[in-house]
């Protein structure tokens, strides 16, 4: 389970980047949320993430780290990084993203996280207006399904659905999502060559195409379900000008 921001490791495996189709990962839940806690990963979704640094507001640079109630949780967090799930405490959590100088974002609150339930928040927006978005993950399936998260502020409305990877794409949309919002879509008990987009109707945005086997490398054949791993997400971010990662990043969940 991976995300990357550039080559940063997460979970337990490698980011395979999509060429000219967006960036992927693998993540899942690695253990339940204890009594009283929730499960939260954290995805960085902001284009830039700028404090005032004399006098200007000036974006943080890779130095920066991610700090939950004052304890940091990712030594680095840069655009599109996605950490691993952890417990923490159920209510609102307060997030800092800061520089190795101190110089920060935040803290930015979340709403209340209710116990026993597993969240992904994405921290987005842009100066000075930022905001940490909770979304509740969707109960563990048996069939397969694909989640679309809406974390793009500068694109409130999308649609989002899937391709066959050989041959001709066939994109075929499957819904839309709202900024804020996670929409998830049943798409059969077993899938193979497979992939999901966001976009507008069937046209996928630049770098908005994620195909299966881009998450993980090992899943040759881009089937679902893959171990234990029945769903494919995207998260839809605001783009960030001169990167290959983003706006949609892709990951394997239960």
């Amino acid at each position: 389970m991976l995300a990357r921001t550039g080559l940063l490791p997460s979970l337990a495996a490698a980011i395979v980047l999509l060429a000219g189709c967006g960036t992927s990962n693998d993540s899942t839940p690695s253990i339940a949320a204890a009594p009283g806690n929730v499960q939260v990963r954290f995805i960085q979704g902001s284009p830039s993430l700028e404090a005032i640094i004399g006098g200007q507001p000036t974006d943080l640079g890779p130095s920066t780290y991610l700090s939950v109630d004052g304890t940091t949780v990712a030594s680095s967090f840069l655009y599109a990084y996605l950490t691993p799930f952890a417990n923490y405490h159920s209510g609102s959590l307060s997030l800092e993203a800061l520089d190795s100088s101190g110089y920060k974002v935040g803290p930015v609150k979340t709403t209340a996280l209710a116990a026993g339930k597993s969240y992904t928040v994405a921290l987005v927006g842009t100066y000075p207006n930022y905001k940490a978005l909770a979304f509740e993950e969707p109960a563990p399936q048996s069939r397969v399904t694909v989640s679309a998260y809406g974390a793009s502020p500068s694109v409130p409305n999308a649609d989002f659905g899937s391709f066959v990877t050989s041959g001709q794409r066939q994109y075929k949309k499957l819904g839309s999502v709202t900024l804020g919002e996670i929409a998830t879509t049943n798409v059969g008990t077993h899938v193979t060559n497979f992939g999901a987009y966001i976009g507008h109707g069937t046209m996928p945005v630049e770098r908005g195409a994620i195909a299966v086997e881009s998450v993980d490398s090992f899943d040759t054949r881009g089937v679902l379900p893959f171990h234990n791993a029945t769903r494919l997400s995207l998260f839809f971010l605001d783009p960030k000008g001169g990167q290959s990662l983003g706006p949609v990043l892709g990951s394997l969940d239960q």
